[in-house]
């Protein structure tokens, strides 16, 4: 999965290698192109979300990285992935979830130091015709929305050319206006409520908000996030009829005005325990995850426990939805509380067995879902280069025998202070 877009003849490398053609040295698109098609060179360790791990790495001000200086935010996000030789940076503005509800007046509760979260118990529509009070369209002088803008523009800067952006998908935004619990109540009590909530989401929200980013922005291609919808936070029942139609809605009403507007997270299967693990509720939400996402099933390891799903039942998966002419990739990740709390072998020793039992055919990629503030940066660049090492075609028969290291590592600032020095880096300070 590329977040910014190749070119034709980046396409065309990465499509000829992935078929065998072996004659081209591939670039961070390319080879992404090539492992969603088939085999690269190796396993691309393609992104991260790294927000607030990259504020603390950094050592920046909260207050400046999270509210109030978007060009910073998005530098120091950049400059964090590269140190850790992350193929394709992805910056995202901290609290993608909160800046449309801010904006159009929603209480925040808000810290000094950390991201903020929409106040559930005080949502800004609290019955139906609160609709009706809501000043609409977005103004980009509203809430953050400019801090927003000021974020992509420069993460535009830090790559030379546009990338993809993030919005609140529809399901996920009416759980921040409304509440979760009132969601869910009302999709009990008054469906018809949350059939026009949704579609006034997209008509009145997203769709001016998207036409306003991408004026200010220059960017056409953006994910809606939706963890809200996630599994066990909803059901095929909730998810069939007011997750999938909403997107799909958005989607086509995106296309009307030039935007690519797909959304991610979708019914994300985040069950935590495995002994409640049902083999073909996973099956259904991956299938989903993938079409809401890429319009067509693939393997997306999002906000759950992917490192404790079933090889089998993964593996299965993939046969059973491949044709001739699609594998369903892999897009390979591993929780937040792993990459966080595991031993940097722990991490060695998980990416080896997802890539010996998914990757031998191809069709993998690898994309930090989350890495938390408080990760240990040594686990961070294990992952990254064991991905690296232990992702490259043809894949050993037996990686025990493959030698590998933990990385020594130096510091960020140390970095950070030669990369500038040598005119690879800006002083974003």
């Amino acid at each position: 999965m590329s977040f910014v877009p190749p070119s034709t003849w980046q396409t065309i490398k990465g499509l000829l290698y992935s078929k065998g053609l072996r004659i081209f040295k591939l670039d961070p698109n390319s080879r992404n192109i090539a492992a969603l098609l088939g085999k690269p060179d190796r396993i691309p360790p393609s992104a991260g979300q790294i927000h607030v791990h990259s504020m603390t790495v950094a050592k920046a001000d909260p207050q400046r990285f999270i509210h109030t200086d978007g060009k910073y935010c998005a530098d120091v996000q950049f400059y964090v992935q590269r140190w850790y030789d992350l193929e394709q940076p992805l910056v995202i503005p901290p609290e993608t979830y909160n800046f449309e509800i801010e904006a159009l007046g929603g209480s925040l509760l808000k810290t000094k130091k950390h991201m903020s979260s929409i106040d559930q118990n005080n949502p800004l529509i609290k019955k139906e015709e609160d609709i009706d009070k809501i000043k609409l369209p977005i103004d980009k002088e509203w809430g953050r929305v400019q801090y927003v803008i000021d974020c992509l523009n420069e993460f535009k800067e830090c790559l030379g050319s546009i990338s993809t952006g993030v919005f609140c998908g529809p399901f996920s935004f009416i759980c921040g206006i409304h509440s979760y619990v009132g969601v869910i109540r009302d999709i009990r009590n008054n469906p018809d409520f949350i059939h026009r909530l949704l579609k006034w989401s997209i008509d009145e929200v997203a769709i001016p908000y998207l036409q306003l980013l991408k004026q200010e922005t220059g960017f056409d291609a953006y994910i809606g996030a939706d963890a809200w919808s996630a599994i066990p936070n909803t059901n095929k029942k909730i998810a069939e009829e007011f997750v999938f139609p909403y997107n799909t809605y958005l989607r086509e009403e995106a296309k009307k005005i030039g935007i690519t507007a797909n959304v991610g997270g979708s019914v994300d299967y985040c069950v935590e325990d495995p002994k409640r693990f049902d083999p073909e509720l996973m099956k259904w939400a991956w299938y989903h995850m993938g079409v809401e996402l890429m319009g067509k099933p693939f393997l997306m390891m999002g906000m759950g426990r992917p490192e404790l799903w079933p090889i089998d039942v993964m593996q299965d998966f993939i046969k059973e939805n491949k044709s001739r002419f699609w594998t369903p990739p892999v897009l390979a990740s591993c929780s937040a509380r792993f990459i966080r709390d595991s031993t940097p072998q722990e991490i060695v020793d998980y990416l080896k067995r997802i890539i010996d039992g998914l990757a031998r055919d191809g069709h993998m990629m690898f994309f930090f879902v989350q890495i938390p503030a408080d990760t240990p940066p040594v686990n961070v660049h294990t992952a990254v280069q064991a991905i690296k090492t232990f992702g490259k075609y043809p894949i050993a028969e037996n990686l025990d025998n493959v030698p590998f290291e933990i990385p020594k590592i130096e510091p960020y600032h140390e970095w950070l202070k030669r990369e500038i020095a040598e005119g690879r880096a800006i002083d974003y300070e």
